[in-house]
């Protein structure tokens, strides 16, 4: 595939698109400041099961979950590298967004849009700033799909769709990346280098993956997807407009509309139907989360980008650049409410739920040492990552419902809340667990452990000490 140079591109960048790399820049510096000083929801996990990992669990016989291995593999790589050093994990995740960044500036130079620059500032800020932090798996998957196009404009398509393929053990429905590059008038040839190098890819990756976690990965995959299908606690699509990536996507997606006009060039046909796929890719899974929207946020500045965005486009359509608007503000607020959390949370650590997490299970770990068995009834992997604790079943998804399955092995400590705590908990009267007989928990310093309500087993409650606790949550503040 390549690119069809038009008169008004320059090489060399003007001090107008110098301006606008440095507030990709900006946003970069931006989303590294706003990041929360300890991971949580989602990137807890990945970096839970890398920690578990590394210190000899096995993915996918003692920990399951339904993303192939390359998420949590990445989260290993960072845990043997930095630790417990959270901040050093964000600057290398943070590292890997700068590198998508360049990457697709890059690619939109190689199309020799005229507008590279303002495309590379739209997708620098959409891509970064609505999220709260780093390490999602899409956010690794984009930086391979912007590299797979990148390597197919420069005609190296083999190496392309090998790329897109690295993609897809991220987030599978970037496998439709591939149509916009088939749709292109190349050569034979290159559509069969393209093909060749994704499976291949596809081909070896399977094969490491069953010589490294053998058969059941494959068993257990689908195994915990149909979990998945009727788990609670999943996101409907219509729910994400309360979130900061709802809006936001909804804004860069109001304004391709906008920037859309005749005649549409090579490059715009491209990222129009990249557009397309993404959003295609967005209704694969059967739950919606809002970071299923993020391989969006490259396609829809490639195309604001490649038909270029100017007051005549707001003058052109004005009821839609009314709407345009208001959705960013509603953006903008959502990023305003988590700057306001984060200098919250540095102030007052009590009202941050995810401080009060990191609490709890660093003084579980204090107390029981690393290795304690726990029992989340709601989805808490901050808990497990800050108390080095093992679960009691082998699914991350069974952290959704306390209905579901037999534990493998007793739990030392249950946990209830912060969100919706049991009737039987507020007597605060020892429990029976019903699934082992004869396995009694005891309150652990009940209500002092702020949003959530603890339970140790009757040999660990008396080294869950009150003090200890007041004394590990002041050291927090």
């Amino acid at each position: 595939m390549h690119a069809i140079a038009t008169p008004s591109f320059s090489t060399k960048p003007a001090p107008g698109d110098w301006l606008y790399v440095a507030l990709s820049a900006l946003a970069l510096v931006g989303s590294v400041v706003k990041a929360p000083f300890f991971p949580s929801d989602d990137p807890a996990l990945f970096e839970y099961y890398g920690w578990a990992m590394l210190h000899g669990q096995r993915l996918y016989a003692d920990l399951l979950d339904v993303k192939p291995p390359s998420i949590y593999l990445v989260n290993e790589l960072w845990q043997w590298l930095f630790g417990e050093n959270y901040a050093l994990h964000t600057y290398a995740e943070a590292a890997v967004a700068a590198a998508t960044i360049a990457l697709f500036a890059l690619l939109l130079r190689r199309w020799k849009i005229r507008a590279w620059a303002l495309g590379t500032f739209l997708f620098a800020a959409f891509f970064m700033l609505p999220l709260r932090e780093f390490d999602y798996a899409e956010q690794y998957a984009v930086f391979f799909i912007v590299l797979g196009l990148y390597l197919s404009a420069r005609g190296s398509n083999f190496f392309g769709g090998a790329a897109i393929a690295l993609a897809t053990t991220f987030w599978p429905p970037a496998v439709l990346t591939t149509i916009p590059i088939l749709v292109q008038p190349i050569a034979r040839r290159e559509r069969l280098l393209l093909g060749a190098g994704f499976v291949a890819t596809v081909v070896l990756y399977l094969v490491v993956s069953l010589a490294a976690f053998g058969p059941q990965f494959f068993a257990d995959l689908g195994e915990v997807w149909a979990e998945r299908a009727t788990a609670r606690g999943y996101m409907g699509p219509f729910r994400i407009v309360g979130l900061p990536y709802g809006p936001a996507i909804a804004a860069l997606g109001l304004m391709v509309v906008l920037a859309v006009r005749r005649p549409v060039g090579d490059a715009s046909r491209f990222a129009l139907i990249w557009s397309a796929c993404a959003l295609a890719g967005t209704a694969i899974p059967p739950n919606f989360f809002e970071n299923y929207f993020v391989p969006s946020t490259p396609a829809f500045a490639m195309a604001i980008a490649s038909f270029g965005f100017s007051i005549g486009d707001v003058v052109r359509r004005p009821m839609m650049a009314r709407i345009a608007a208001f959705v960013v503000v509603l953006a903008a607020a959502g990023l305003i409410v988590i700057a306001v959390q984060r200098v919250a949370s540095l102030r007052t650590m009590l009202i941050a739920f995810e401080t009060n997490y990191v609490v709890v299970g660093h003084w579980i770990r204090s107390s029981l040492g690393s290795g304690a068995t726990i029992y989340s009834d709601e989805y808490l992997p901050e808990v497990y990552l800050a108390a080095h604790a093992r679960m009691p079943y082998h699914s991350s998804l069974l952290l959704f419902s306390a209905e579901r399955g037999t534990w493998r092995s007793d739990p030392q400590v249950l946990i209830f809340g912060p969100h919706h705590t049991p009737a039987f908990t507020q007597a605060q009267k020892p429990l029976a667990a019903t699934l082992h007989g004869g396995l009694i928990f005891d309150p652990a310093c009940p209500g002092r452990t702020g949003t959530l309500v603890l339970y140790a087993s009757h040999d660990s409650v008396a080294a869950l000490r009150c003090t200890s606790y007041q004394l590990l949550f002041g050291s927090q503040r």
